[in-house]
């Protein structure tokens, strides 16, 4: 029987000590938390304890309160565009205590849409320093000085007010990850130009709908100073990017996306930040801050969960998120970096004990790094018990998706970050068949996995997308069946087989990049490349739209009209290293693969349930780009199960062409 969880897991029973070390360390935080706060939501309240926000003054009058955490502090003003950014004495912060500063200012002294900063003088830098309030809601750029970020007030006279339900949870998410800004239509860009909050609204959230997919998960939303960083060293945690507009511009954009059905999941980076230090919140007070000495592979500051503070700013995150902005939950980046001291630079965890002891045989696990992530998902699901927490994580840590009690860390879900190294190499040199349905359905019984071929990571920076490694600059010039040569027709044929298979063999969800739908040529980079090239789908006669109809017709034909048999695990049949062919059921679904690239198989004959099978669909139909060797009839196809070979388990013969994919249902 397999492990229901990591404690009963036998091959982790040396390992035991550690996970229920986890689950003591959050039950005496939470037990703690609940005497200090009433709560854990009442413990993540910094969002509305400090920064600049509307109060009452200790004289009972309505006011400006301003409100800093700055242990190493010496002297604080917030100063305004009103005051020419000249310190005032009058706005002058006191300090209040326990690193807390705090001044109080007339009611008329602020008005929406003006800028401001704070003036620091500390401990750990000579003179007086400019900051971004590290609480601000609203940040812009300076348009003539990019290197300059202010902070504005934010009190709209009408409060935005949302008009539409979170949609239900999906039972296997399809989810579709994108960047705002660089999503943009490339018949509209122009050098410099970012999409909109707007632009997304109008333009991608139908188009995500349209081609099946359950909820969107958005990069680079909190804002950040380097764009090419595509939102991975933030600066200003609590604040949407001003490049695409202001903040109620993303609460439309979250909105408009349940009016659809979709769910929000917002990319938060919560193990390092920004090293930017007047832009951002490292060295805010000029000393350490939230923030440890330890140096990671980006040369940013990583958080230090050792400290209170820490984990009280980064849980205030979350809650601000999910109830400022109502998004449907967070997919955690670098989540390895918080579980390991030494960040698990350069390791491959190519044996489960590298989880617990690095190299030299010392503990390597980030005890407070895992209280922080325990704490973090009980939250969420505390303040939306339909939301979705996702962890990128590269190690295998084991227990990622189990709750606290059961020695995991409480996410729903992790990423099967190991599926594109393997298509990665793949493409280059394929692997033995037996290796690949090894790294499809590769995961404990107790993780949940999202599959994908490619994320952003093979998108970006002059890193080339799956299909670009398979076809080449022939992209360019013969994506169409009807000039394309073998080695076009080869890879979009691969293509369509690398996607199917991934979704059809995944856990418990599927992601894809935006773009990589209908095999988009091009990488990001926040310059000549930063858009999408959409039109390349809207030619009907190309691969390019073949491939977009392969994937709406996978999502919404297959996944969505048979969500039953893909709440059971995919079950294998058949496999042939030679011939290279390969199959397994999901339920009632029947899932039949031809890896080899120039023979077919006229006589694919396997063990299955016994009964009548239907074809439904073929990678190889001309609508998908295939050569049509392999076209579902209508009505379709019928294949009997030969009683003569058993009685449990049948015989069942199919044809399949070269590089194709049919899928059958068992009626």
């Amino acid at each position: 029987m397999s492990p229901l969880n990591p404690l009963n897991d036998a091959e982790l029973s040396d390992y035991r000590s550690f996970l229920k070390e986890r689950t003591r360390r959050f039950d005496d935080e939470m037990a703690r938390i609940r005497r200090g706060y009433g709560s854990l939501v009442a413990y993540a309240d910094l969002h509305e304890r400090l920064g600049l926000r509307r109060a009452v003054d200790p004289l009972g009058n309505p006011c400006w309160r301003m409100a800093e955490y700055m242990p190493q502090a010496l002297r604080v003003w917030l100063t305004t565009n009103r005051l020419g950014f000249e310190r005032r004495p009058e706005w002058e912060l006191v300090n209040v205590g326990q690193g807390l500063w705090r001044v109080y200012l007339p009611e008329d002294a602020l008005a929406h849409g003006d800028y401001y900063e704070l003036h620091v003088e500390g401990s750990g830098e000579p003179g007086v320093v400019r900051r971004v309030p590290a609480f601000a809601r609203w940040v812009e750029q300076h348009r003539d000085n990019p290197d300059l970020w202010c902070a504005r007030v934010w009190d709209p006279e009408t409060p935005y007010k949302f008009r539409y339900k979170r949609p239900k949870r999906s039972k296997f998410p399809r989810i579709y990850e994108a960047h705002i800004g660089m999503s943009q239509d490339a018949r509209n860009h122009t050098p410099g130009s970012v999409g909109s909050y707007d632009d997304f609204i109008r333009d991608m959230l139908p188009r995500i709908k349209n081609c099946g997919y359950t909820a969107v998960q958005l990069m680079g939303v909190p804002e950040h100073p380097l764009y090419k960083s595509f939102g991975y060293q933030v600066s200003s945690y609590f604040a949407p990017s001003s490049r695409y507009g202001e903040p109620d511009g993303f609460r439309r954009l979250v909105d408009q996306a349940h009016r659809l059905g979709l769910a929000v999941i917002l990319d938060v980076t919560h193990a390092h930040a920004c090293a930017n230090t007047e832009q951002g919140i490292a060295r805010y007070d000029t000393g350490p801050y939230l923030f440890d000495e330890r140096s990671n592979q980006w040369g940013t500051p990583s958080f230090d969960y050792d400290k209170d503070m820490t984990r009280r700013f980064l849980l205030s995150n979350c809650r601000y998120w999910t109830e400022e902005f109502q998004v449907d939950g967070f997919r955690f980046d670098a989540v390895g970096n918080m579980l390991y001291v030494d960040h698990g630079i350069g390791d491959s965890f190519e044996h489960v004990g590298r989880c617990f002891y690095a190299p030299d045989g010392s503990r390597r696990t980030n005890a407070s790094g895992e209280l922080y992530l325990c704490l973090a998902n009980e939250l969420i699901h505390e303040l939306n018990p339909a939301a979705v927490s996702v962890a990128e994580e590269f190690s295998g840590m084991p227990g990622l998706t189990c709750p606290p009690d059961q020695g995991g860390l409480g996410f729903d879900y992790r990423f099967a970050m190991g599926l594109p190294d393997f298509w990665g190499k793949y493409v280059k040199k394929p692997s033995a068949m037996g290796r690949l349905w090894y790294e499809m359905t590769n995961h404990r019984p107790y993780d949940r996995t999202i599959s994908y071929v490619e994320c952003h990571d093979q998108c970006i920076n002059g890193d080339d997308a799956m299909i670009w490694r398979l076809v080449g600059d022939a992209m360019y010039t013969r994506m169409s069946p009807f000039n394309a040569t073998w080695n076009e027709t080869r890879g979009v044929a691969l293509y369509r087989l690398m996607r199917g298979i991934t979704l059809m063999s995944a856990d418990a969800g599927y992601l894809n990049f935006m773009g990589a739908e209908f095999g988009h040529p091009e990488w990001l980079d926040d310059q000549e490349h930063a858009h999408r090239q959409w039109q390349l789908a809207e030619d009907e006669l190309s691969f390019y739209a073949a491939l977009a109809r392969w994937d709406k017709a996978q999502l919404k034909d297959i996944v969505d009209k048979h969500r039953r048999d893909f709440a059971k695990n995919p079950e294998f049949r058949f496999i042939h290293e030679d011939k290279r062919l390969l199959a397994f059921s999901r339920g009632k679904l029947l899932f039949a693969f031809n890896f080899h690239e120039t023979r077919p198989e006229p006589d694919f004959r396997f063990r299955v349930e016994p009964g009548k099978y239907v074809e439904l669909m073929s990678s190889d139909e001309p609508r998908f780009g295939g050569c049509g060797n392999l076209v579902p009839s209508d009505p379709p196809t019928e294949h009997f199960s030969d009683a003569s070979t058993g009685i449990d388990m049948q015989d069942i013969t199919l044809y399949l062409p070269p590089l194709t994919m049919l899928v059958l249902e068992r009626r």
